[in-house]
């Protein structure tokens, strides 16, 4: 085989492999949101590995987003501009978290404070000061969630609001609609009684449900204004209720700063 043919073959594989991500898409409009889980290294024993970013380079997503002009907006802001009839800023970015761990206070909110970002987390009631009680201890450890201290330390500083993701994090679309109803009634309820706050957002378990018109219109009689999924994308807005669920973009494990790049830009940063 000559050289030419092996450089050829080399710029091939090069050229094939950089098209998996979507550096070549146009930029899509929308809002970006993003989705973290845990934040801190994952249990020795843990099959979700995936779902953790270690502190350290949650940390250094966050300056870089601060550092490129990027305005992290709470659930409120988005309710007050679309009130409002106002646009978001120009590089508007919503840092959401599902399930209120202990990770979520220890690193997450203190990264987040000290760098003065704003970020909103979906908390499952029931769950409050004890473990991720919906995972199988056999198969997955169990992990510590937030104290209800926690969670108020976070409300104060102004830079935390909160979401429900329901009283024990059920798959809705899996459980009888009277469950299902009282699962997104009742834990509003809590919440708004438990932190002294209105609850106008709500994130679906495992993202199951977002899909039915049956569950969201549950979710929409709850009382709920915003309703988040996890189909990839960014979320078209502003958006009316017919629109569905909110799209958001998770960020894993094995993100660099080009693939958050691409969510911002692009609404995804590899093909699937």
């Amino acid at each position: 085989m000559t050289t030419e043919i092996i450089c050829g073959a080399a710029l091939l594989c090069a050229a094939l492999a950089s098209a998996r991500w979507t550096w070549w898409r146009s930029r899509a409009p929308g809002l970006p949101v993003l989705v973290y889980h845990n934040i801190g290294e994952p249990p020795a024993a843990s099959t979700l590995t995936d779902l953790w970013i270690s502190p350290q380079k949650f940390r250094a997503q966050i300056s870089w987003l601060l550092a490129r002009g990027y305005v992290p907006l709470l659930f409120s802001d988005l309710l007050k501009a679309q009130k409002n009839g106002k646009a978001l800023p120009e590089k508007a970015v919503l840092i959401t978290f599902d399930g209120a761990y202990e990770d979520t206070y220890t690193f997450a909110y203190r990264a987040l404070h000290e760098l003065g970002a704003k970020g909103n987390v979906f908390v499952a009631f029931n769950t409050i000061g004890k473990a991720d009680l919906w995972q199988d201890p056999g198969t997955e450890p169990w992990i510590n969630m937030a104290t209800l201290d926690m969670l108020k330390e976070m409300r104060d500083s102004g830079l935390i609001e909160f979401g429900s993701h329901t009283m024990n994090h059920p798959d809705l679309a899996a459980i009888p609609p009277e469950d299902a109803a009282w699962e997104l009634t009742e834990s509003r309820k809590q919440l708004e009684t438990a932190l002294e706050l209105e609850i106008r957002a709500f994130s679906y378990p495992y993202g199951s449900g977002a899909g039915s018109p049956e569950i969201r219109e549950l979710v929409l009689k709850a009382g709920y204004t915003m309703d988040f999924g996890l189909k990839h994308g960014k979320a078209r807005w502003p958006r009316g209720e017919d629109a569905g669920p909110i799209e958001r973009m998770p960020v894993t494990r094995g993100d660099t700063t080009l693939d958050l790049n691409l969510f911002l830009t692009k609404g995804a940063s590899r093909l699937i």
